[in-house]
């Protein structure tokens, strides 16, 4: 039986204008740890198709990269 994950955690960053690429470096190597988490299943960093430049990752980071502070949702499923 595939194990399913019972809570997804999105968040969502704007970043600095100029600063993309650098926010997306930090969040990869953060992602790199996470992925080394118990009961993880996958850690993505993706480009939202509606608002390309806001990047979305599993996780917060706190950081000058960022317009504002991370805009966090948990999703379960129903």
């Amino acid at each position: 039986m595939a194990e399913h994950a019972s809570v997804v955690r999105i968040t969502r960053f704007e970043p600095v204008p100029g600063k993309r690429d650098e926010l997306v470096t930090q969040l990869e190597r953060g992602a790199e740890g996470m992925r080394q988490l118990e009961g993880c299943f996958g850690v993505q960093i993706c480009t939202i198709r509606e608002t390309p430049g806001t990047a979305t990752q599993r996780a917060e980071l706190a950081s000058s990269l960022a317009a504002r502070p991370p805009e966090v949702q948990h999703l379960t499923p129903v």
